[in-house]
Order: structure tokens, then C-alpha cells, then sequence
């Protein structure tokens, strides 16, 4: 039996923010396997299947379990919020495959809309040129290897996206990391802050380097700070790419 695994990038939040390849691969499925929080997101086209869901930090047993499905030759639709890339399932799923050896398996990734695109689209035009993202979470990679990124982004003048940026048992990382950049940078480089992006509970900030108040951070926001060619214009965080205007 041929099974399928159609990992499905579910882009920002509401489903007018998700590609119809998409919602179309997700109705098409029998079965369905994500984040108990990207589930909720889209449980009202999942009715009538059935349904892999845990929480955080079971990401291997969550995609070994849709491999099974798939393996008796079943539809199975893996969901991550944003992209399935950048930070989700695609590539844990391909590396178990493999290691399975699963031939049976046919393999598709879903693109979606990734937090530094949707967060950039509510602050105006900030990302339009060399961009970089940085995620402050250490769960999976080492916190020195985080900052040196952060550091050699900053020499680098790319805009720079943080994801993950503050959590209860991280209050210090996001201020280690604004310090390193400041170094690169002058002190009114623009910096938005997105929190709940396009969900009903969205805010967004307004600042510049020297004035991010890490108290209002938490897991729920993405940060985008400028480059040198990022400026204010009026409400909208813009960067140029040097058109002669």
C-alpha cells in the first residue's frame, strides 16, 4: 500500500491567511496530525477524521505516528503554523522517513505563509530586501551558537526577524540579543514588535532599538529589526532598497 504525508504549512492564523492548496490537502485527508494549538486552528475542517494531537516537545512522536498512518496507506496531513520549513515538521519528517525506509511513502510539502513574511506585511514594508531568522529558543540549538548568529546578522546589516524571542525560562535571552545588534546599529533603527499576528488578540508596537520594552515580549510575538536602510514612515516600518526616488 502507497501512503501519502502532506506536510501543510497553515501560514498565520486564520484560514483566509492559508493557501487553498492548503485547505484543499487538508479536506482531502483522512487523517490529520499537529500541535494541539495548530488542531483548534483549523477544527472546523476536520471534521469526521481522525485526529494525531500533542503538545510541545513530542514533535518525533507526533511525526512517527503520522508516518504509521501513512505507512498502511492512508492520507495523512501533517499541519505547522506559518511554513512547514522554517522552524517545522518538514524536515524531521523526511530525516524519519529515511530512517525508516519507508519506500512506500510519497512525500509533499505544503508552503505557508512564515511569521517574518506576515509580521513584515502588518508593519509596512521592513523585509524587502537580505533578511535573515533568528529563533532565541535553545531547545534544539545551542544558546552560543544563538548569539553568535545574532552577531555576524548584525555585522551583516541584514534585517533580522527573532522568533521565539522570550519565555518564562528565557526572561534574559531577548536582552543579550538587543545589546549584541545595538552594537551594529544606531540607537533609532526602527523595530516592530507583532504579537498574535492576524488573530483576534493581535497588537503590534511601534519602536526603535534603544526603546524595546522586553517585559511586553513573550512567546507569542515576532520581532523585525531594521537594517541601516530601514526607516519610520509615519505608521509603517520601511526599508529602502535604493531605488533613486
Amino acid at each position: 500500500m502507497k501512503g501519502n504525508i502532506y506536510i501543510i504549512g497553515l501560514g498565520p492564523g486564520k484560514l483566509g491567511n492559508m493557501t487553498t492548496k492548503a485547505i484543499e490537502t487538508i479536506k482531502s485527508c483522512e487523517v490529520i496530525a499537529g500541535y494541539k494549538v495548530y488542531i483548534e486552528q483549523i477544527r472546523e475542517l476536520i471534521h469526521n477524521k481522525k485526529i494525531i494531537c500533542n503538545g510541545m516537545g513530542k514533535e518525533i512522536l507526533r511525526c512517527e505516528l503520522a508516518i504509521e498512518e501513512a505507512s498502511q496507506g492512508k492520507m495523512v496531513g501533517l499541519v505547522c503554523s506559518g511554513d512547514a520549513g522554517p522552524y517545522g515538521m518538514a524536515g524531521l519528517v523526511l530525516e524519519l522517513i529515511n530512517k525508516k525506509n519507508a519506500q512506500n511513502i510519497e512525500v509533499e510539502i505544503i508552503p505557508g505563509i512564515t511569521a517574518a513574511i506576515s509580521c513584515s506585511s502588518l508593519l509596512g514594508a521592513p523585509i524587502v530586501e537580505d533578511f535573515c531568522t533568528i529563533s532565541l529558543s535553545d531547545y534544539m540549538t545551542p544558546y552560543n551558537k544563538i548569539l553568535k548568529r545574532i552577531e555576524l546578522a548584525a555585522k551583516g546589516d541584514f534585517i533580522i526577524a527573532i522568533y521565539n524571542p522570550r519565555s518564562s525560562k528565557r526572561q534574559d535571552y531577548l536582552s543579550e540579543a538587543i545589546n549584541i545588534i545595538r552594537k551594529e546599529r544606531e540607537d533609532d533603527t526602527p523595530v516592530g514588535i507583532v504579537r498574535m499576528a492576524y488573530r483576534e488578540d493581535q497588537s503590534i508596537i511601534r519602536t526603535t532599538i534603544s526603546n524595546v520594552e522586553i517585559e511586553n515580549v513573550d512567546m507569542f510575538c515576532t520581532i523585525i529589526v531594521g537594517n541601516k536602510q530601514t526607516k519610520w514612515i509615519n505608521n509603517y516600518m520601511v526599508t529602502s532598497r535604493g531605488y533613486k526616488i
